[in-house]
């Protein structure tokens, strides 16, 4: 059924409705044809409807617990605020975070409501918080149920699913884009599955502002097998563009630098691809635990890339195994909330196989899906959810702008109103920031011992995670810098990060402090521009002699004739600048 079809659609919805309580009649054993349109289905749909409310009333309770965050971890609570007019911080949350824009206006605009006078009930935001996100829980259900036959089985397969995100190991995170990324992730599937690409090219784009990751689901085109080749790679870098130029345009507007693609944080190409989380996530998979990933979701999603390769499958396994890839190279593994999206999808065709054994040598065997002809009912809920959360972000994204301009375009400065809290903390934003300063000082610490300790990949990954926490840490950036341009391992060593760092960090500095000068000489050097690092490094040296720092001074005149003969400088043995 195409959109264009508006007739089509518009008589199979009336059609639906028309059915008893949107269900139809195939649903029940035996398919009850020619039978009134009452009865069993009505009961049926009214069974799946209160399962779907029990269990989002479950989650309410078990999710509300979290809303602050979990102990010595207050990143939830940190996260769903960002977007708060009265604490606005959206600047100082990781670069990948930023672009979920959607979610995080939303939980932003939501939060303002609780905020009377600057001060908001604890209890009254754990309420928010579990409300929110049992909301999108019930919307996810809501479209199985009108889009899939199995659906009482598939939402309990959900739910068991994300119990697994409760586990201390997964780190007890829930943000504001994770449930409505599955839910606009499912929506694409569902779509492409009757052949209407265009709401499926809709609900990507909607979802991937959510969360990045749906864009994986604009891969789904190029299995589309009734276009032509021409117009599915159009389509496809259609909504790819509208991604990346609507990410940049947006945080462009809210005075934000950040790179379209930045997964892991990354601020360049050369940034996306990182071997050492690749190889920390392939040894986390080969430990053996009991907490272990491969009992993520429910054990659904094992069991459908041993089971789920089906011809008919293809489009929906080749979406799994690049999510998987883009997983085990820019996330932590055993963060399990991050295969939630792929958690429906699993499901239904793990419900697809079992049928299968039910219906050979029939001709339902052939079929796509187990869809239900209320299938239509998708149509103006999507269109609905869409304009609801767009509309609302959008207002909240316009509030944030105008308060930018009225104050001189400075984000740092929106948030500078502190909102006290009433309940058992004094002040909340200001215990987030205490709790953040403190975890990071205990990272740079951290960092210190591995240096001393000659372990520099270890010190690399406590900058990092300095940088995630503070993206403006000149300790961190001079420090990652330099091990960057220097280290004596040639396969730590990368000249464009380096660069990078330390050019940031002499910013943030003014170019005032000959140390740093000198570490981006190092890092000039490494990239193989040796006029400029002469330069820096003379700079540096002029800079040292004038502000009496002896040692800096020193260091730098060594260098400069290193750089002078075109060689850059690598450490030996002690990895500290």
């Amino acid at each position: 059924m195409n959109l264009g079809n508006s007739g089509g659609w518009l008589a199979n919805f009336k059609f639906s409705l028309l059915k008893a309580g949107l269900l139809d009649r195939s649903d029940t054993p035996g398919g009850n044809p020619g039978g009134s349109p009452g009865g069993m289905d009505r009961r049926l749909l009214l069974v799946e409807l209160f399962v779907a409310l029990s269990l989002c009333v479950t989650y309410y309770f078990l999710v509300e617990y979290f809303a602050v965050g979990s102990p010595n971890n207050y990143t939830n609570g940190w996260v769903f605020t960002s977007c708060s007019l009265p604490g606005f911080h959206l600047d100082k949350i990781g670069d990948v975070w930023k672009g979920r824009l959607s979610g995080l206006l939303l939980s932003g605009w939501l939060f303002d409501f609780l905020v009377r006078d600057n001060r908001f009930g604890v209890g009254q935001y754990e309420n928010l918080f579990g409300l929110y996100q049992s909301i999108w829980l019930f919307l996810l259900f809501l479209v199985v149920i009108f889009g899939l036959r199995h659906s009482l089985f598939i939402n309990l397969g959900i739910f068991a699913g994300l119990m697994y995100g409760f586990t201390p190991a997964s780190g007890l995170y829930f943000y504001p884009w994770d449930l409505p990324g599955t839910l606009f992730f499912t929506l694409a599937v569902l779509f492409f599955a009757r052949r209407q690409m265009f709401l499926m090219a809709l609900a990507t784009c909607a979802g991937c502002f959510f969360k990045e990751t749906v864009l994986v689901c604009a891969l789904l085109v190029l299995f589309a097998g009734h276009w032509k080749w021409w117009k599915r790679v159009l389509m496809f870098v259609g909504i790819v563009a509208v991604y990346v130029l609507g990410k940049k345009l947006l945080l462009s507007q809210l005075h934000l630098q950040v790179a379209a693609f930045s997964m892991n944080n990354a601020t360049s190409l050369v940034d996306l691809f990182r071997r050492m989380l690749l190889i920390g996530n392939v040894e986390t998979f080969l430990t053996p635990t009991l907490n272990h990933v491969i009992f993520v979701n429910a054990g659904t999603l094992l069991a459908i890339l041993v089971l789920g390769w089906r011809r008919r499958f293809l489009p929906y396994m080749a979406v799994i195994v690049i999510y998987l890839g883009g997983q085990l190279t820019y996330g932590g593994i055993n963060e399990f909330r991050i295969f939630m999206q792929i958690l429906p999808l699993s499901l239904m065709l793990m419900s697809e196989r079992w049928q299968e054994s039910f219906r050979l040598g029939t001709a339902e065997a052939a079929s796509a899906w187990a869809l239900r002809e209320t299938f239509p009912v998708l149509v103006p809920l999507t269109i609905v959810l869409i304009g609801l959360s767009t509309g609302i972000a959008g207002g909240r994204y316009y509030s944030i702008c105008e308060n930018l301009r009225a104050i001189g375009g400075a984000p740092s400065e929106l948030g500078k109103r502190n909102i006290e809290l009433k309940g058992h903390v004094s002040n909340l934003l200001v215990e987030y920031q205490a709790l953040r300063n403190e975890y990071v000082k205990d990272e740079l610490e951290l960092a210190k011992v591995s240096i001393d300790a000659q372990r520099p990949v270890d010190a690399i990954n406590h900058y990092e995670r300095v940088l995630e926490q503070d993206t403006n840490s000149v300790i961190a950036l001079s420090s990652l810098a330099w091990l960057r341009a220097t280290a004596a391992d040639p396969q730590l060593r990368k000249s464009d990060e380096a660069v990078r760092l330390a050019e940031r960090a002499c910013q943030l500095t003014q170019n005032q402090d000959a140390a740093l000068i000198g570490i981006l000489a190092a890092a000039y050097a490494e990239a193989g521009r040796f006029s400029d690092a002469v330069v820096l490094a003379g700079k540096a040296h002029e800079l040292a002699v004038a502000q009496g720092q002896k040692d800096v001074a020193a260091r730098t005149e060594q260098l400069l004739k290193l750089y002078q003969s075109g060689q850059p400088y690598h450490q030996t043995a002690n990895p500290s600048p």
